[in-house]
């Protein structure tokens, strides 16, 4: 043994506190680590795949995991609302979701319940129920009461309790099926129709309400990508035509009832689309936060292609002119905790490896006073292409999450595809699990070394500001429909201008502390609220019309 008096002491104390500093260091490194689990790929259907999928994301020190437990109008968790997936042998009695919180809260592992918003289904309806064709089993599903489908004569019937979106292109088979309302193997839900969002609201509120989640995630939150040749920013593309979101569009802009649907190109139904997704997200941000403030929302977003380099090209990237996802409006608005960009780029090609620098930088510089992850694909890169992306992307961000769990790594050129353990070990490492293959540089530490906190989200953690949301309604009970919101503080007289959505839902993030005043208007229409009270930290409930109240919620 050393003691103070060993000619090695100084040496050991010095050793000593460079361990400490270090162990120091590793504590306070605060990042998102995470992984998608998508159960398309990864089974939960009983408590030991639940073990595997947490003793996974331990294994590469990962601290969050984005979890799937809405697929296509289904629950991975026991719900009121929508029923179990069909053919997957889910245990009797076992709930996935209640099973990965308590295994993952115990290892440190945050959860994040990660929702399909838009496609509600993706099989051929015409055949019988099978694990790869047919219509839901369940009559309660929500395609089967709401997709419009005819059993007999085998096609999509038009109405309004149809709450699927279409395009008004015909058939060709692949792109585009049953009549204008299928694309590719999916069915999506238009969040222009004012049910289909409220539904779905519900949906997501319900799990949020009754399980200890840490995070609400949004998949598909857009319109669907429609594959078909001729699509340019100017002419904008040929979806979200149910009928429900057009008729309102028309009366919102004085157009005559039955006239024409507006020309995909239309510049004010291009932002009506854009309009329909951002309104239903903060709705879901604000009603989310009610009931849970500390809950972090995020989303999934799109970055198709190279990512914009100046402010005006944003308008040209897919996300705002294809799918009518205009995701750097969220951010800026705080209508997201965490904006997680799929920036899923191949890194052995000089082109993707650019984009993937580019969709990063853009990130970085439009976070606003939220937080930005990057999204990484394993299933389109090598180990080592893998590990070089997050050496590039991660000062600036707050973290990283890899898509996905069931396929971290393909087999590239000579490079074969090896195990998640070998990715693993390749984030933790830097090597391969026998010592034998080096992932990266010699000379380099490995990119998860030590463990990483979950960073603290000081909005959350010590907010100074406050929210405001509500309803809308005529003296008659109707909703103030696509309404223009102005919220003006008392004493500042700062203003703050949104819209109201079909349900007459109206909101508003980040106010300073104060008193408000709310003024709609909706055509000629004018209509005054309450005086409102606003505290940081809190979102204050103000609904105008016939049961008028204030109340502030936490």
């Amino acid at each position: 043994m050393s003691g103070p008096g060993h000619p090695h002491s100084a040496f050991n104390i010095k050793h000593s506190t460079f361990l400490a500093l270090l162990f120091c260091a590793a504590a306070a490194r605060a990042e998102y680590r995470g992984f998608w689990v998508d159960t398309f790929n990864t089974a939960l259907n009983n408590h030991d795949d639940v073990v595997a999928v947490v003793a996974n994301a331990r294994s590469a020190r990962a601290n969050a995991l984005f979890v799937q437990v809405r697929r296509r109008g289904d629950a991975w968790y026991a719900s009121s609302r929508e029923p179990a997936p069909d053919f997957v042998p889910i245990a009797a009695g076992f709930d996935p979701l209640a099973d990965l919180i308590a295994v993952a809260h115990a290892e440190g592992v945050e959860i994040h319940a990660f929702v399909i918003v838009g496609a509600i289904w993706n099989k051929n309806p015409t055949f019988e129920p099978s694990a790869a064709l047919g219509p839901p089993t369940n009559a309660n599903h929500v395609f089967n009461r709401h997709g419009g489908y005819d059993p007999i004569s085998k096609t999509v019937v038009p109405g309004p309790e149809n709450w699927l979106t279409r395009t008004l292109l015909p058939d060709d088979g692949s792109a585009i099926s049953f009549q204008g309302h299928r694309f590719g193997s999916d069915f999506w839900i238009d969040l222009g129709h004012p049910a289909a969002a409220a539904y779905t609201l519900n949906v997501l509120l319900e799990f949020v309400r009754n399980y200890a989640i840490d995070g609400l995630h949004l998949d598909r939150i857009r319109y669907p990508e429609l594959s078909v040749s001729g699509q340019t920013p100017s002419t904008g593309t040929n979806i979200g035509y149910n009928p429900i979101s057009v008729e309102r569009f028309q009366r919102r802009y004085g157009i005559a009832a039955g006239s024409p649907p507006p020309p995909p190109n239309d510049s004010r139904w291009s932002q009506w689309r854009r309009d329909q997704v951002t309104n239903f997200v903060r709705r879901v941000y604000l009603n989310a936060i009610s009931i849970k403030p500390q809950l972090k929302i995020s989303a999934a977003l799109i970055a198709f292609g190279g990512g914009p380099t100046t402010e005006a090209s944003w308008n040209s990237a897919e996300a705002y002119w294809r799918i009518y996802q205009d995701w750097r409006a969220w951010t800026e608005e705080g209508i997201l905790d965490l904006a997680i960009p799929m920036a899923y780029k191949a890194e052995h090609s000089a082109t993707t490896a650019i984009q993937f620098d580019q969709w990063t930088e853009w990130l970085k510089t439009h976070q606003y006073n939220r937080a930005g992850v990057i999204g990484i694909g394993g299933f389109v890169n090598a180990i080592e292409g893998t590990l070089r992306q997050p050496r590039r992307s991660l000062p600036g961000l707050a973290g990283v999450t890899f898509y996905s769990m069931a396929t971290s790594n393909i087999a590239v050129q000579s490079t074969p595809q090896r195990s998640f353990a070998e990715f693993a070990s390749a984030l933790t490492t830097g090597k391969s699990i026998d010592g034998t293959t080096l992932y990266q540089p010699a000379d380099l530490p490995p990119l998860f070394a030590e463990p990483a906190s979950v960073p603290t989200l000081s909005w959350k953690a010590t907010p100074t500001v406050g929210h405001l949301m509500g309803f809308a309604r005529r003296p008659d009970g109707s909703a103030i429909d696509s309404g223009t919101v102005t919220i003006q503080n008392t004493v500042t007289h700062r203003t703050r201008t949104t819209m109201s959505d079909g349900d007459g839902f109206f909101g508003a993030v980040d106010l300073e502390p104060g008193q408000y005043l709310i003024q709609f208007e909706a055509g000629s229409e004018i209509f005054l609220g309450p005086l409102v009270s606003v505290a940081a930290g809190n979102v204050t409930r103000a609904d105008v019309g016939p049961r008028r109240r204030a109340v502030r919620t936490r």
